[in-house]
């Protein structure tokens, strides 16, 4: 995957290559309340754990041509703390390419997850021939259902899948190529 014309700058954010030195603020993330309520597959027991993490999200920026062969996450960085708050980024689903972005707690509430989201989604769609990107929350992810749609993707309903190792209820939203903000 040619990940040359990244970073990405926002007004608040840098969105950028993970890279090595990432594990430790990836770890410390994953040990945060909403990462372990939200997202328990990224929530990592130790250094070891978060660093092999961080080799396989850096070794798939070269292996995968595309975010329908692999995952394409990249780092969220506050442009002028310039610390690891989060990340986002594009992986298979099924015949699809699905987003999932995630925010320290720290940096919540002041609308970086859609920030990034718009950024992240208009440079996939400039970078990659899909037609659409899928948006799945759980139901009762207020915070990320929100964020998906300040960042125009539509709200297509609800189903019983297996999401984050459980089945659970989720909510599904789309951003077609042709809607995007």
């Amino acid at each position: 995957m040619d990940l040359d014309d990244l970073p990405l700058e926002t007004h608040a954010l840098r969105i950028r290559r993970f890279v090595p030195e990432d594990a430790a603020g990836l770890l410390a993330l994953s040990q945060e309340d909403s990462f372990r309520i939200w997202l328990p597959s990224q929530v990592y027991s130790d250094a070891a754990h978060a660093a092999s993490t961080m080799e396989f999200l850096i070794r798939a920026y070269s292996t995968a041509a595309s975010p329908t062969g692999g995952p394409c996450v990249l780092a969220i960085e506050h442009r002028t703390d310039r610390v690891l708050i989060g990340h986002v980024g594009f992986s298979p689903l099924g015949d699809d390419v699905e987003i999932g972005f995630a925010i320290g707690h720290r940096y919540q509430r002041r609308g970086y997850a859609a920030e990034s989201i718009v950024a992240a989604t208009h440079w996939a769609f400039q970078r990659f021939p899909f037609e659409r990107i899928v948006g799945i929350t759980a139901v009762a992810n207020t915070a990320s259902r929100r964020a998906l749609v300040r960042a125009k993707f539509t709200h297509h309903g609800e189903k019983v899948m297996t999401f984050q190792g459980t089945m659970q209820t989720v909510s599904v939203y789309e951003l077609d190529r042709g809607h995007r903000t």
